[in-house]
């Protein structure tokens, strides 16, 4: 039986590796035309999750995309170390959410 749970903005389907088995063709089906993806428990975990090719190309475009920005400021940057490049994004995230939550504040003070 496939158990639709409720993660917040979208549902997902999960069934056990045991069911997978069983019903190996409903599964392909569900996943390739319904376009849905299907997260495999064994022992009540999460353990692999079945998706449709173009989710999965996309998710490989994705990650490349993500890792041709990191490999552009490297290329720029070649005097700056991982460990440096790290703790400088670390200080500019933390300045940025120190800002936000100051807006946030004003914000709430002015509704108040």
């Amino acid at each position: 039986m496939i158990t639709v749970i409720d993660g917040g903005a979208k549902l997902v389907k999960r069934m056990s590796a045991q069911e997978a088995r069983a019903k190996f063709a409903d599964l392909l089906g569900l996943v390739y035309y319904g376009k849905e993806p299907v997260i495999i428990e064994k022992g009540g975990r999460p353990f692999a999750v079945v998706i449709n090719p173009e989710d999965y190309e996309k998710l490989l475009e994705d990650r490349e995309a993500r890792f041709k920005v990191f490999d552009d400021l490297r290329a720029k940057n070649p005097e700056v170390t991982p460990e440096q490049a790290e703790a400088e994004a670390s200080r500019e995230i933390a300045a940025f959410r120190q800002e936000k939550g100051q807006e946030s504040e004003k914000r709430r003070k002015q509704v108040a």
